[in-house]
């Protein structure tokens, strides 16, 4: 008797189905990673706008005990200093008439006060919305030096 030694059909559909599967599950989850590679780099130029704000905004909160007056889309502390939100074709921020963020879909500010320890703190609260492909929304609050 012979022997056949070898690959007979039945087994090589059975390779070739089960090599579909593989590369099928492997296509999915490669397209689950690229488009969750674009998502990031999107949200990292949301947060990059916002960092370059919270950088100015952070040195001129720490180096001010008052905020001299604070409108919707306007805040000018002690020293001069001034923000302001500009609407329209603009929608920028501006720090003492240099553009410091674009693509910004809103921002606002409000002052608030809160007592810690027998201490007054004033507290600017910043509400920001960043347009890009998604939005980025934020609302933090810098408290204003109290020493």
């Amino acid at each position: 008797m012979k022997s056949e030694k070898g690959i007979t059909l039945v087994s090589l559909i059975l390779y070739i189905i089960l090599l579909c599967v593989v590369v099928a599950i492997l296509s999915a989850l490669s397209n689950l990673f690229f488009s969750n590679t674009n998502y990031l780099i999107d949200n990292a130029k949301n947060i990059a706008e916002y960092n370059k704000f919270a950088m100015y905004f952070i040195e001129d909160v720490k180096n001010n005990k008052d905020a001299l007056s604070i409108s919707n889309h306007q805040i000018t502390f002690a020293d001069g200093t001034m923000y302001t939100y500009v609407e329209g074709p603009d929608y920028s921020i501006y720090r003492n008439k240099v553009k410091i963020c674009k693509s910004i879909a809103y921002c606002s500010f409000l002052e608030k006060e809160e007592q810690v320890n027998n201490v007054t703190k004033k507290i600017i609260q910043v509400n920001m919305i960043i347009n890009s492909k998604k939005m980025f929304e934020t609302n933090n609050e810098f408290v204003l030096k109290y020493w």
